[in-house]
């Protein structure tokens, strides 16, 4: 049974390249005015959920009936380089049909006020145990203004009917682009 899409640019998405997501950033500034800045709180920060439960409650019966944590876990720098891992951490009573889920890293927009995508993981198609994630890496170079960052999993299972959903880290705030 082919997986369903947790969001319709799952496969095929192409990444803006730096020098694109300096125009965005400094375009955003430059629209939200001169009291902008990449330090600005971002909208949900404070609301970060880094395990959601995933659970298929449409099954033929209760005995059949499975739930499935998905976590995000908050991004790391080191060395020029952030990396946001995520993925499913585990599922009860029993393992699922199939499973898929991908990590995104994300970079808050302060002008808009939005998340982007800057790095995108590999979809992985495993289900636990044991726990089964996979990580979304970005190098960058340092600079002068600190940006905000977090990861977002994407998950989906299948047991005679399907869930999906998303976890949302904590924030980093680091001084590289």
């Amino acid at each position: 049974m082919p997986l369903p899409r947790t969001r319709s640019t799952l496969s095929g998405r192409r990444l803006a390249t730096r020098s694109l997501l300096v125009s965005a950033l400094a375009a955003t500034a430059a629209f939200a005015g001169s009291t902008a800045s990449a330090e600005s709180t971002p909208p949900g920060a404070s609301k970060a959920r880094p395990i959601t439960t995933l659970t298929v409650e449409d099954a033929k019966s209760p005995a059949h009936v499975i739930t499935c944590t998905l976590f995000a876990n908050k991004p790391n720098y080191s060395e020029g380089k952030i990396t946001g891992t995520g993925g499913i951490s585990g599922c009860a009573p029993s393992t699922p049909d199939a499973c898929a889920s991908e990590a995104d890293l994300e970079l808050y927009l302060p002008g808009p006020d939005e998340w982007t995508t800057v790095a995108a993981s590999s979809r992985q198609h495993r289900c636990p145990p044991p726990a089964r994630s996979t990580t979304a890496a970005l190098s960058c170079d340092s600079t002068s203004t600190t940006y905000i960052y977090r990861t977002k999993t994407l998950g989906t299972i299948v047991h005679e009917g399907t869930d999906s959903g998303t976890a949302t880290s904590r924030t980093l705030h680091v001084r590289c682009l």
